[in-house]
Order: C-alpha cells, then structure tokens, then sequence
C-alpha cells in the first residue's frame, strides 16, 4: 500500500522528473490491472488513517473499473467482501461519525466516487445476494438517539448520492455503457424488483426528508426533488401524486432558492408516459393552471424561464392527447375525452402568451413547442370544419400579437444590416458568422422561429393576418407623419418603424400566391373553368398591402435617420416591384431614397452595397417603367460608378491576387450591370443611348489606357504572387503593382458588367424586327449603331490589356468575363476579335481557367454556329491538346482531384456542345480529321470510368450524337473487310484520313464506321457487364438508358448490316446461345426505346447472373 501512495504522488507530481512519473504511472497501471489489485487498492481506501484524497481517488478508481469491467471476475465470496467493507466504511464514516449531525469532511468528488461504487455493487448483488440494500440504507439514515429526532445528515448526504448513481447506472436510458441485451434485460429486472419491493419505502422517505430538510437544508431538499424527478418515469405515479406529496411540492414554488427545482420536478412529473385518459386524470388532479396563476413570476427570470418549460411540456402533452382523442382519427376514447383537453389547454394559453410576451427571450423560447402545436391543433380543425370558430380567431390574433412584438428589437441591441431571407437574397449584407455579438445572434435565430409561427398564423386565416398588417404598418406610418407634420420628425423609436417595414416586407412570403395589391374581380378563364386575376390598371383601388405600399412610399419613411429604415424600404420595394406597375406614381418616391444618401450614396458601408445589389434588381424588374428617370438617375450616381482596388496593407509571401477577393466590387457589379439595362432601353432614341452609355464607359476606357504604358513593365516582372520571404507592405514598387494591376481587373469588370445589362442583339434581331428597335440595339442591316462602336473600344482596350499583362489570371478572367457579354452586345461583330482573345487566353492557362474557358467556348459555339468554323477549325485541336496536358497529371490532393473531374466534365460538355450546335464537322475538317479517332478514343475512355457515372453518362451521349451524325458511312464490303478481325477479339480499331474539305461538306468522317463497330459497340456490352456498374442505382440506370439508345441509333444507321453482324458475329463471340442472339437483335430492331431499355437491362441482369 505504501509503494501506492507513492506511486500516485510522484505520478501528479509536478517536480518529479519525467522518467520517475513515468515509472510510477507505469506501476499504477499495474495495480489496475493486477487481479487483486483491488484488494489492495479497497483497504487502502477505508485505512485509518486515511491516505491523501488524491491516492484514495485512484483506489476508488481501481474499485470502479473491476466492479464495472471486470464484475465477471468476482464470486459470490468476493462480492461478499465488497458489501461487508463497504457497511463497515459506512457504518464508521457516515453513521457512528454522525453523531454531531454534520456534513461528512469528505470532499464532494470523493463522496460522489464512493457512492457510485456502492452502486455498482448494489447492481451487481440487488437481485441476488443483498435483497435488503434499501432496508438497510433507510435504516442507517434513521434519526439517532440523541439526535432530537432529526434523521443523520450525513448518511442522508450518502444516500442520495448513491441513490442519483443508481439511477446513472440503472435507470438512465442514455447510459452508453449498457449496450448488450443482457445488461438492458437485467436493468428492467432490477427496476421490477424496486417496484415491487422497495419503491413505496423509498418514496415515502423522500417525503419525511423533504418535509424535515425543507427547513434545515434546502440543498438537500434540491437533490431530493431532483431524485423524485428522475425516479418519477417508472415507478407508480400515485405514490407521488398525491395531497401530500404534491402540495409539499407546491410549497417549494413559494421558496425562492429552490422553487428552480420544484419546478422542474413538477415538469418531470408531466413528462411521465402515461396512456391519454391517464394523463389526462393526472394533469387534472395536479391542477397547474390554478398553482401557478398564484404564482409570482414577476422577479426572477430565470424561475420564469424553468416555471416556462413546465408549461411547454404540460402544454405538448395536452395537444397530444387532444390529436390521440380526436373524434375524427377513429380513436377509442370517450367523446368527453377531446373537449376536456382543449378545454385545458384554453386554459394554458393565457400563460403562454404571458411567457410568450415575456421581456427576455430564453422564456420566450421555451414555449415555442407548445405555442408550434397549438396552431397545429388550429389547423386541424380548419381542415375538418372549413374554418375556425371565434374563440380560436380570438387566440391567434393574441398569439399574432405576441409574436410581433417579440420580433421588436430590445432597447439595448443594435441593428445589423443582415439578410432577411437566405440564398442569392443576402447579396451585399453583413454574414451573420462575422457578427461577434452572441446576443444579435439568438435574436436574429429567435426572429427567424417567430417567422415560422407568423407564417402558420398567415396560412390558417390570411385575412386575420391582413388586417392586423394593415392595421399595425398603417398606425406606424401615420404616426411618423403626424411627428414630421408637427415639426418632431424622427422622434419615432426606430424599433417601431423596423418591425412595421420588417412585417410588411414578411407578409409576402407568409400568404399564398402572387401579392395582389390592387381591387379587380376575378375571372372565370376559358379552360376548365380556371379562376384567373386579371392585372389591375394603373389607379385601381388599392388592397390592404397595396395601401401600405402606398403609405410607406408617400410618408418619406426612408428618409428617417436610422439605417434600419431605409433598408427595409428598398427591399420591400423590390419585393413587390409589381405594385408600381399598378402605382406608377410611387416610383420616383423610391428613386429618390435610392440614388441620394439613402441608399446607393450610404454612408455605412453595409447598407451601401446591398443598396446597390436591390437598385438592379428594382432595374431589372421595372425596366420599362423608368425610361422617364433614366437622365436625372445617371447623373445622380455618376459619382458612384467608379472602382477602388485597394489590396491589403501587408501581402503575405504566399498572396496571390488570382485568389484574392473583393466582395464589395463583386457587389457593386451589380450597380453597373443595372446602368446597362436602364441605357438599353428600346424606348430610348438611340444617339441618346450612346451618349448616356458614352458618359458611363469613356472614363473608364481613359483610365485603363493611362495605366497600359505603366503595366508593360509589371508584364515583365510579375505573375500576381509574392512569394519571397518575408512579404511586401503597401508603398513598395511591388505592392503598387500588384494594386493597379488589381485597379484594371476591376475596371474590365467593371465594363463587363455594364454590358451584362444590354439584350442579346441576336435574340433582339428575331424577336424585334422593327428597323428603330434594332437600330438601337446596333444590329440594324448588320451594321451595328452607335453603342456597338462603344462596345468595340471596349473590346479592343480588353484584348490591348490581355496582351500587355497575359501573364496575370486575373487579367485573363477579366477578359473573359467581359467577351462573354460584349458577344451578346455585338453579335456577329465580336468575331474579329476572337482569334485574338483566345491566343491570349490559352497562353498560360491554368486548368481551373481551363475549366472555365471551355463553357466561354461552348457559348460562342452555340451563338454563332457555323459563321464561327473557321475560327474553331484552327483552335480545336490547340485546345484539345491543352486539355489533354492537363488531364494526363497525376492529382497531388483532393482539390486537384476535384478540379480534375471538373475539367473532364467541362471537356465532354464542350464536345457534346459541338454536336448541338451542328458543328461536329469541324472535327473531320483537314486540319482536324487526322486528331478525330484520338478525340473519339478520350471520350471512350470516360465512358468506361465507372468510378465517375455522370461523367461516363456524357461520354456516351457524346458518343450517341457522333453516331448520329456519322453512324450512316461505310459500304457492306468495307464493313466486312475491316471488321473481320473483331470476332478474333482485335479491338484496335482506329480512325484514318479526314474529310476532304474544311466545311465537311458530306458530313464524313472516314474510318468511322469501324471505329462504332469496334470500338463503341463493345463498351455498350462491357461497360453494363462491369461489376461496379451497379444497377440499383439510378445514375447507373441514366448511362444504361444511353447505352441503350446508343445501341438502338447504331441499328437504325446501318440496318439489316449491323443486326447481321450482331447476330452472326459479335454474339456469339461473347458466347451468347444461338437462339437468344436472335430474340436480342428482334428485340433491337421491333421495340421502342422504352421497351428496349427495358428489355437491354433485365438481359444484362441475366447475363451478368
């Protein structure tokens, strides 16, 4: 025992060496595992005098892990021992050292490692050898003679303790020890046993201990509480409910340091499962509502909040029992049954709403489960009667009330400029993971739970939630308005004015359908007797939400100064831009608060940019509206349309400005892609357009043309990294750089963006043939107008700039960025330029800007089809050939990997584009014809990669659209002689020569017949044959769909040939019987594509079986 002492002070030594700690915990860990090291370890534990508490940790550490881990390993005789130690520790500690009727000295964390041993005991001897184990601890903790009857405090204390492990080890489902059937099944034997046997005792001596403690330590009237709550779920609910029992209870709700426990008893109490009518009984006799509305629950918050969850869970039973005894689920209960819960809950609901209404918000929260059930009970009885009576509109307009003003924002917080709703919505806000507030945090969560509740109220009576808008934005506004009449203007509480914009901007999302804000009857449509809502005409009388809309652009709320005011303003005005379709007149109001210091001219920096995210789209949405400002709106934001590129102060040596992001001006693009579509008006003259449009991009084309000279330079010295050692800080050559540069990217970003905002003049030339409208969207007679020749300076300056700083990705995601709009803004004219922007683009291509710039080509492809041959002819097999680079490199981590899939995905996507477009010759041209076979053998190859199943899907519909186009070629006699050998397992085949002219006019590709024959018709059997091809799973299922319809293409190009050549020759050489041969190639030729799909994967299943 001495070596364990020791042993266990070196080991939490801090001044022993680490080879002695090590040895000592060494030793300890032989002790633990010593097969009688317990013995040792129990003696040591209970010796007078007593250790070190440290060393007695450890005993009753050794103890614990045999009693637990190793119990199998003790006998009858053992176990013995153990009980006969423990009593006699007992009996000198806690009963003879009791006399004086004080806590034991004991250390807590000792007297609670003590008891959870006497409880692992007392599970593993309870059942068999020490039946008497609660007589006996009652016994002990009887009042001593001397003691004036008071029962022994200290054993009192220890048995609680051991009575909370029991529950630890015993009761507790959660438990992650009890993990084997056995273990569960001998739980339920000894909670039987209890029940039975001791349990009555037990629960009648925590009422003698409650009552005596109640006045003599109120910390131990806790722990009892606390054991009655855990104990309460299995055993006979009436040894605790009952007068006595309960009204001791009550009596705790009064005594402010332990009416937090009382509390929660009561709620453990009303959690017990019971059978409906039972609980039902139950809660009746507990009569909650009536204690608790003699309650006071004014002071303390945190009583409000536990006396708040009982409520919450009284209320979910309630609502269960009223779902489980609904008349109208067939259920077996009396019909007094469901009138008698709700009743109940009627009665319930005052306090929710008092809790709901509550000033701090973790009561609040603590109701919603009820408050959630609640209107799911509404909503019920809407569905089965049509409507609600009074009594529940009468509740939800309380509860409606409640939750408005819990969305309030407190006295004490502080508005963020953060999303309302999620998604593409919080453009240009604050992130709420950069909110370091943890309070902002919980209410803006708690706000979005209230939305929840605020959108059942809607759905269940929108005219409830109608008229309380109405009611609530109206008596807001009008009140801002009598202040501002009266000379007080913004003595509102900005509060008030948040949440009357905050629930009107709500209401749109929480009633079903489209906002109507205008009074027009419906009409019955011509087809099936469809109700339809015709659009209301300018001036038509006003909803509700119309008259709100109204009050709020006509009351100059926007311009009151509080940012949360104006904020909301703007995104309720693009939310319901349709409104000022039907109120033309409340447009200017919005204009107005947009372009001056309310919005686009913000002073804080948050509100500025998501005010220049929501002015396009109130652009976008009311284009045609706003012809009339388009002059007095540009000249007021031409200050605005500007860049500032500034890079941090200090640039690590590992910055790289390719990586490096700005989201203010990728927020702020949206304002200029806003002036595109305000100057492309078609309403607007043209010369008109030109000037605005002039006004906008000159300053930039100057700006980019003084920087090129000084860029030259950087070209050469430059990639857009640091590197080096130790970084470089802002005034340095380097930095100054890197930052104009940086300035140029979002200057050509910029000019993009503007140019996002004009039509597409291809799409225009179909829809618009009118000679002014093409006129001025520049694609009159092919000549192009006058923004098109702004347009080409824009193209010009992008390609001077490519070629000055190629080497900066930046520079080259730039230029794409902006050809890719200026081809909509120029059509046809963009060509020229082309040739050029490619070379430069291609140059020095990273994979992540080759995966980008293959859709770039894929998009010119599709716009200009065959005019754009010539310019594919020479840039085809340049850019396969960088593909293929890039393709062929082993991946050195996942994100390679990962970018490596994307780039093969964008290839194929490419390809297939080719073919969409009908511009599949372009790869049999002279040029490119000799390239074709190693092009078809690439895509073949993915399309036998089952590791990736979208990707072998696209192979193979690529392989499908070659098919098409050249599945017809070849002569009988060819196809017999160059196919001879693959009956012999040649699978070699392979394309040779080209088509004969740069057009392909034929549409030929020699070879290529052999090459479907040899090549594409053997995957569509292998590919489905692979074990890893699985079949029950449904992307499998898409590539097997194409496979199918490739092989039904194959056979509708080459006829009798191929099915006799599939019957004859490749069949049988995969082994397949005569006879099914001949019922496969039947069912090939005879079935539809569905059928067929079908037929091919149940003869694949059988093939594979």
């Amino acid at each position: 025992m001495d070596h364990i002492e020791e042993a266990v002070a070196i080991a939490l030594s801090p001044t022993a060496d680490l080879a002695t700690k090590q040895q000592a915990t060494q030793y300890c860990e032989q002790v633990k595992a010593s097969p009688d090291g317990w013995q040792s370890c129990l003696a040591l534990y209970i010796r007078e005098p007593k250790s070190t508490p440290e060393t007695r940790l450890f005993c009753l550490q050794v103890v614990e892990e045999v009693l637990l881990a190793r119990s199998n390993t003790l006998d009858e005789s053992r176990l013995n021992y153990f009980r006969q130690t423990f009593m006699d520790y007992i009996q000198r500690e806690f009963v003879n050292g009791g006399l004086d009727n004080t806590l034991s000295s004991e250390p807590p964390y000792l007297k609670n490692k003590f008891a959870h041993a006497v409880a692992l005991l007392f599970r593993q001897t309870y059942l068999k050898s020490w039946t008497t184990f609660f007589s006996e601890m009652l016994a002990l903790i009887a009042p001593l003679p001397q003691s004036s009857g008071k029962s022994n405090m200290k054993m009192v204390d220890l048995f609680l303790r051991i009575l909370m492990s029991i529950d630890e080890e015993v009761v507790n489902t959660l438990n992650s020890r009890i993990s084997s059937k056995e273990e569960n099944t001998l739980n339920i034997n000894i909670k039987d046993r209890m029940r039975e046997q001791d349990v009555p005792a037990l629960t009648n001596a925590w009422y003698e201990l409650l009552a005596e403690y109640k006045d003599r330590s109120l910390d131990f009237a806790e722990m009892l509480l606390r054991i009655v709550g855990v104990y309460v779920a299995w055993i006979d609910i009436s040894l605790i409910v009952n007068e006595r029992f309960v009204s001791l209870i009550y009596s705790f709700l009064m005594t402010t340091s332990i009416r937090n426990a009382a509390a929660d008893c009561l709620t453990d109490i009303v959690k017990k499962g019971m059978k409906p009518l039972d609980k039902l009984q139950l809660i009746s006799i507990l009569g909650i509502v009536e204690v608790l509305q003699q309650t006071d629950l004014s002071s303390d918050s945190e009583f409000r909040e536990r006396v708040a969850r009982l409520v919450n869970n009284l209320g979910l039973q309630l609502c269960q029992i009223w779902q489980d005894t609904n008349p109208r689920a067939n259920t077996p209960y009396p019909p007094t049954a469901n009138p008698t819960a709700y009743t109940h809950i009627s009665h319930l609901v005052p306090i929710l709403l008092q809790f709901l209404r509550d000033e701090d918000d973790n009561v609040s929260e603590a109701v919603f489960g009820f408050l959630r059930e609640t209107l799911n009970i509404f909503k019920t009885i809407k569905k089965a009667t049509g409507s609600l009576p009074d009594e529940q509109k009468v509740l939800m307009r309380q509860i409606l009330e409640s939750i408005v003003m819990k969305m309030k924002y407190g006295e004490d917080m502080e508005w963020v400029c953060v999303a309302i709703a999620g998604g593409s919505e919080s453009v240009g806000t604050i992130g709420e993971d950069s909110i370091g507030d943890e309070e902002m945090l919980e209410f803006l969560e708690m706000r979005r739970e209230l939305k929840r509740f605020y959108d059942q109220i809607a759905a269940l009576s929108a005219s409830l939630t109608t008229t309380f808008l109405h009611s609530a934005v109206t008596t807001t506004l009008t009140t801002f308005v009598n202040e501002k009449v009266a000379g007080v203007a913004g003595s509102s509480d900005w509060r008030d004015l948040e949440l009357a914009l905050y629930l009107l901007y709500l209401y749109g999302e929480a009633i079903k359908g489209v906002p109507q804000f205008a009074v027009v009857a419906p009409s019955v449509g011509a087809n099936g007797g469809k109700i339809v809502h015709p659009v209301p005409p300018a001036g038509a009388p006003l909803t509700p939400l119309g008259e709100c809309l109204f009050e709020m652009c006509k009351s100059g709320v926007s311009a009151y100064p509080h940012p949360s005011v104006s904020a909301n303003f703007f995104e309720i005005a693009c939310r319901y831009a349709n409104f000022f379709e039907i109120r033309p007149d409340c447009i200017p109001d919005v204009l107005e608060a947009f372009v001056d210091a309310r919005g686009l001219h913000h002073p804080i920096s948050s509100n500025r940019t998501r005010a220049w995210y929501l002015f396009w789209r109130f652009t976008k949405d009311l284009k045609f509206r706003l012809t009339p400002y388009v002059q007095t709106v540009l000249t007021s934001i031409q200050d605005v349309l500007t860049v500032e590129a500034t890079l941090p102060s200090m640039l690590a040596p590992d910055f790289d400005l390719s990586t490096f992001k700005d989201q203010v001006f990728e927020t702020k693009t949206y304002l200029f892609e806003a002036v595109g579509l305000l100057i492309s008006q078609d309403s607007i003259p043209a010369q008109q357009q030109f000037e605005y449009l002039s006004a906008v991009v000159n300053p930039f084309l100057t700006e980019i043309q003084k920087s090129l000279g000084a860029c030259r330079a950087i070209q050469q010295s430059s990639n857009g990294t640091v590197g080096g050692v130790s970084g470089i800080g802002a005034g340095s050559p380097r930095h100054q750089d890197l930052e104009l540069v940086w300035t140029l990217h979002h200057r050509l970003m910029a000019l993009g963006s503007i140019a996002k905002g004009f039509p597409d003049v291809l799409n225009t030339k179909k829809i618009a043939p009118n000679a002014a409208i093409a006129a001025a969207t520049g694609v009159a007679g092919g000549s192009g107008g006058p923004c098109a020749q702004i347009f080409k300076q824009v193209a010009e300056i992008t390609l001077v700039a490519l070629e000055t700083l190629s080497r900066f990705e930046v520079i080259r995601s730039a230029a794409r960025f902006t050809f890719g709009r200026l081809i909509n803004c120029l059509g046809q004219d963009v060509q020229p330029y082309l040739p050029t922007l490619i070379t430069g683009l291609l140059q020095e291509c990273s994979i992540m800007e080759l995966v980008e710039f293959l859709p770039f080509m894929g998009q010119v492809a599709h716009k200009f089809k065959a005019t754009i041959m010539s310019i594919l002819n020479g840039l085809l097999f340049p850019l396969v050939q960088k593909v293929f680079f890039f393709l062929n490199q082993v991946a050195s981590g996942t994100d390679e990997a990962m970018v490596l899939v994307e780039l093969r995905k964008s290839y194929l996507a490419f390809l297939m584009g080719l073919f969409s477009s009908e511009l599949e010759n372009v790869l049999v041209t002279e040029a490119n014809g000799q390239h074709l076979d190693l092009i078809l053998r690439s895509v073949l190859h993915y399309a036998q990669d089952m590791t990736d199943v979208p990707v072998s899907r696209m192979a193979f519909g690529i392989l499908l659209k070659a098919v098409n186009s050249w599945g017809s070629q070849g002569e009988s006699s060819a196809r017999t002689t160059t196919l001879s050998g693959v009956a012999n397992g040649d699978k070699s085949g392979s394309l040779n020569g080209s088509g004969t002219t740069e057009g392909g006019e034929k549409g030929e590709a020699p070879g290529f017949y052999q090459f479907m024959y040899e090549q594409i018709l053997r995957i569509t059997f292998e590919v489905p044959m692979k074990a890893n091809f699985d079949l029950q799973d449904g992307q499998s299922m898409l590539v097997l769909g194409e496979i199918a319809g490739l092989q039904k293409t194959m056979a509708l190009k080459q006829g009798d040939a191929f099915l006799t050549y599939l019957s004859q020759v490749y069949l049988p050489s995969m082994n397949c019987p005569a006879n099914l041969a001949q019922e496969y190639v039947q069912a090939l030729q005879q079935l539809e594509a569905k059928q067929f799909k079908k037929y091919f994967q149940a003869f694949i299943q059988k093939s594979r079986s």
